[in-house]
């Protein structure tokens, strides 16, 4: 088999370059460590349990009762959806793929329903989000209020106007469940394990920027870690304006490092990651727009 040494030879200079940048690679995982130690785990983790905890307490079927018709009609696809979009609303990405891979995986969802609430329900964790945007406009409270709202408002629309699914209401599985304690403790390895991938990936994502960003360009860095872009736009002497576009962008493209952990989440199923991508350009798209117009 023919070798490929031109990855080979990116890999040995990407060696080198950590050897001879030591202290440098070490701070920037540091960061990394600190940022999801202090601000995704103990967001992100709780959520997780306690989306399976009401899964297992059959949460979705009292959602899909009391609002399960009216989120069909809205978004043309299972009632059960309701549940992942309530939920993502508040626990904020990749909480939402992890919510949406168990309901798929248990059968509320279909595969095409999955994918098209995998594009639409997409948002920030809403206590991060409303902190850094305060830091980044201080004394800016309509700036602030509108970029908060704003993912929620085009989202919505993307779910609307996205390509409708012919839904049933398709009877889920019935089996006998698992006691509370196994569903807890396997709830807990899965949320730790995702949390592994999570901490990966905004490593990974925090040592690439360390490479090949040595000025903290704010763009570079949100377009590689949400977090960490928009915490550079705090101190940036960027213009109103542009800060605006730039937050819009980070808030809406999500940064790489939470497509990578998005396409982890689903790998194990075969729910498209293409799907999640497409919502993310079109939310950027329409947000900037809006930006610039308004």
């Amino acid at each position: 088999m023919k070798q490929k040494k031109g990855p080979l030879i990116i890999l040995t200079l990407l060696t080198y370059f950590i050897f001879k940048n030591n202290v440098a690679i070490q701070e920037s995982i540091i960061s990394s460590c600190n940022l999801f130690f202090k601000k995704l785990f103990p967001s992100l983790f709780p959520m997780m349990v306690l989306s399976d905890c009401f899964i297992y307490f059959d949460l979705p079927d009292l959602l899909c009762k009391y609002f399960g018709t009216l989120f069909s009609k809205i978004f043309h696809t299972s009632p059960y959806g309701a549940f992942a979009f309530f939920i993502s609303c508040f626990s904020g990405t990749p909480s939402n793929s992890y919510i949406i891979k168990n309901l798929y995986l248990k059968n509320y969802l279909t595969k095409e329903e999955a994918e098209k609430i995998l594009s639409f329900a997409f948002f920030s964790n809403p206590l991060f989000l409303f902190s850094m945007l305060s830091l980044i406009f201080p004394n800016q409270p309509t700036i602030v209020l509108k970029l908060f709202i704003l993912p929620y408002i085009i989202n919505i629309f993307i779910g609307i106007f996205g390509k409708k699914r012919t839904y049933t209401n398709q009877s889920i599985l019935t089996k006998e469940k698992e006691n509370f304690g196994t569903m807890l403790s396997n709830s807990i390895k899965k949320a730790m394990n995702t949390q592994l991938l999570i901490l990966g990936s905004v490593s990974i994502f925090f040592l690439i920027n360390s490479i090949i960003n040595p000025t903290n360009c704010p763009l570079i860095s949100g377009l590689l870690e949400i977090s960490q872009g928009l915490n550079r736009l705090i101190s940036s002497n960027n213009s109103l304006l542009i800060k605006e576009i730039l937050t819009t962008l980070f808030i809406s493209f999500g940064g790489l490092s939470i497509h990578l952990q998005i396409k982890g989440i689903i790998s194990e199923t075969d729910i498209s990651y293409t799907a999640f991508l497409k919502g993310r350009i079109l939310q950027t798209i329409f947000s900037i727009a809006i930006i610039l117009i308004f």
